[in-house]
């Protein structure tokens, strides 16, 4: 059960049952207020002791998108969760066109929205799959696309995708961090430490949006078949992603991250510095998170074994040039070790 934790949320429309469900899920030091007054003036000065705001669109009415501009009229968007209606386009068009950092339908559960309040807390952005696909089908429409930072929209469609990928909670941003610390120590051309690497990290499995949750979240082994489908989603990501604007390294980073240094890779098997750098460098990180991560059809590896296991694979799976850069990476220090246990 996902917990807010030590949030003060300030809660606009909806009625009393989603506060109730909200608050008896919540720690019991996370509080929660409601503005005095309906204008800028009254929202503005009770949300500054709060860290998000959560706003419930009503279906209809002339004014129902007004909680939304009054948010954006006091500076408040990056703050706000929006729950709207099940496939309200409106609400929705809207909330991305405001910046808003969180959407979800409603219908939610009390814990799908504490998750979202956490994520937002904590990472700026949470978006569930509804609202992640109209952001980036908004953003096709918009030349040159760019209705959020780079990074914001990576976020936004990473943070998408691990809710529905119960097995990955996480792990994009572990990845992330993870890659991020071999890049800065690899200073390797066409993986040089930057947000649009940062971008292209968090949006490897982007793809996994159009994969069916029966496959992703499998207990047992997957069908060749089954297998078949997954591996499409480097090519899937792609396509997402083609009409945000995002650098080339970011395509590059979401097609090729599953390539192998041997050719034997997918989905174009392509083999040694034909891979693009910056998914050579990613592989890396990926495998070894994956290893030392929980799945549902095997137990996670120690951190140390996972290290020795990448450096076995050098010149087959992965770049041998950065597999030896692992130690220094991961294991330089004791408080790395501590970071990354095994």
């Amino acid at each position: 059960m996902t917990d807010p934790g030590h949030t003060r949320l300030l809660l606009i429309g909806g009625d009393t049952s989603l506060w109730i469900g909200l608050s008896s899920i919540a720690s019991a030091t996370t509080q929660i207020f409601v503005p005095k007054g309906t204008g800028a003036d009254s929202i503005a000065a009770a949300a500054a002791d709060v860290e998000v705001v959560v706003v419930v669109l009503s279906d209809q009415g002339p004014d129902r998108m007004q909680p939304l501009h009054l948010i954006a009229q006091v500076g408040l968007q990056r703050r706000t969760v929006v729950l709207a209606q099940p496939e309200d386009h409106s609400a929705a068009a809207e909330a991305v066109l405001l910046g808003v950092a969180g959407y979800l339908q409603q219908g939610s559960t009390p814990e799908q929205l504490a998750m979202a309040i956490q994520q937002v807390t904590a990472h700026g952005v949470s978006y569930d799959a509804w609202g992640a696909a109209e952001l980036h089908s908004r953003m096709e429409l918009t030349d040159p696309p760019k209705l959020f930072p780079n990074i914001g929209a990576a976020k936004a469609l990473a943070s998408a995708l691990e809710l529905k990928d119960t097995y990955t909670g996480g792990h994009a941003e572990r990845v992330t961090g993870m890659a991020m610390r071999l890049a800065r120590i690899a200073m390797v051309e066409g993986a040089l430490p930057s947000e649009v690497l940062e971008a292209g990290f968090l949006l490897h499995d982007v793809g996994k949006i159009g994969i069916p949750e029966s496959i992703l979240n499998k207990p047992g082994g997957l069908t060749d078949t089954e297998r078949r489908v997954l591996q499409t989603h480097p090519i899937l990501g792609e396509r997402v992603v083609a009409p945000l604007g995002f650098p080339e390294c970011v395509r590059e980073v979401i097609r090729h991250h599953h390539e192998r240094w041997d050719g034997k890779g997918y989905p174009d098997r392509l083999a040694g510095t034909a891979i693009p750098a910056a998914a050579r460098l990613f592989s890396i990180a990926d495998v070894l998170d994956a290893m030392t991560s929980i799945r549902p059809y095997r137990k996670p590896v120690s951190f140390t074994n996972a290290i020795r296991e990448i450096k076995a694979n050098a010149g087959t799976q992965f770049d041998p040039h950065l597999c030896a850069l692992v130690d220094e990476a991961f294991l330089a220090t004791h408080d790395d070790a501590a970071r990354f246990p095994g």
